[in-house]
């Protein structure tokens, strides 16, 4: 019978140290159905990402390259920014996909027998979809406050005075340090099962702020080390589209309109934009056990469950 590892332990207080060994260790063992269901659930949202980014360049190069002559949008203005927002449209819808999936993985993990051997999308579906959706709220709820954040200061400014400036860049400093203590309301809402919006705001801001110092350092970590990674899969797309400008403008040829150059672009486009999700997966499974660690810190909740079954010993 193969040897296999003790399953990780998920709510326990860690060290630096141990909460980077848990995130790679994890990952360790976990990383082709990691890898596997990501691709079958991102690579749609790839399809059509790469789609826009790359013709969201091209507009923008050419109104560069126009903007000598005169209005640097001229008839593009439309095809500019359609293209600009169905490329953040499938970042949004990406990005959620992704932290609905890990974190779907990572409760399957806790309970599953096998854990994530052989595990099949049935075994997962139902905690993915109710993450997606989890996931969706949140975005929305933040973008909501603040786009609203935005739009009082920009009455307060046109309104009021430019002194309310005073006032309104204060505001919007304040909001965006507070948004640091809440990344921990992805985690809280999702493994929580019976929490509210509402409540997941309040517990959030309790974990966060308890365990700001090392969630910081440990995000800092996890997301120089995901750059780089996004660094390796973005470096040929962009190389490539850098040299065929370069190329088009310095020696008018048709380099940039060839089918093999398009071509080219998008697979490399396709690369670079699965590249970028593969790599959330170090920073949302790092949070989780920022979360677990910070749970387990406030609350004792291992502690207390060991008490309630003392009679089951």
């Amino acid at each position: 019978m193969e040897y296999q590892k003790p399953r990780i332990e998920f709510y326990r207080q860690r060290t630096f140290s141990e909460k980077l060994n848990a995130v790679f260790e994890f990952i360790r063992e976990n990383w082709k159905p990691l890898l596997k269901y990501s691709f079958y659930l991102i690579m749609p949202i790839c399809l059509v990402q790469a789609f826009a980014m790359n013709s969201f360049f091209d507009i923008y190069i050419d109104m560069i390259m126009n903007s000598v002559g005169g209005n640097p949008f001229g008839n593009s203005m439309i095809s500019f920014f359609t293209s600009y927002g169905v490329m953040l449209f499938c970042m949004l819808i990406g990005s959620t996909i992704m932290s609905g999936m890990v974190y779907a993985m990572m409760q399957t993990y806790a309970t599953r027998e096998n854990r994530l051997q052989d595990i099949t999308l049935n075994d997962f579906k139902e905690a993915l979809v109710k993450n997606v959706w989890r996931c969706l709220r949140i975005i929305f709820a933040l973008l909501f406050v603040y786009l609203l954040i935005v739009f009082i200061m920009a009455f307060l400014a046109v309104i009021v005075s430019t002194i309310s400036l005073v006032i309104t860049i204060p505001l919007l400093i304040a909001f965006i340090i507070c948004l640091v203590p809440l990344m921990m309301l992805v985690p809280v809402y999702i493994f929580e099962h019976d929490i509210d919006f509402f409540d997941a705001i309040k517990k959030a801001w309790k974990l966060g702020t308890a365990t700001l110092g090392g969630m910081l350092g440990l995000m800092i970590v996890l997301n120089i080390i995901a750059s780089v990674i996004q660094t390796v899969t973005m470096l040929p797309w962009y190389l490539t589209l850098i040299f065929g400008t370069i190329f088009s403008i310095s020696s008018e040829s048709m380099i940039a309109q060839s089918v093999i150059y398009k071509f080219a672009i998008y697979i490399l486009g396709l690369i670079q934009s699965y590249g970028m999700y593969v790599s959330t997966i170090i920073g949302i499974i790092g949070l989780a056990f920022q979360y677990f660690h910070a749970r387990e810190k406030v609350e004792g909740i291992t502690i207390e469950s060991n008490i309630s079954n003392f009679n089951d010993l």
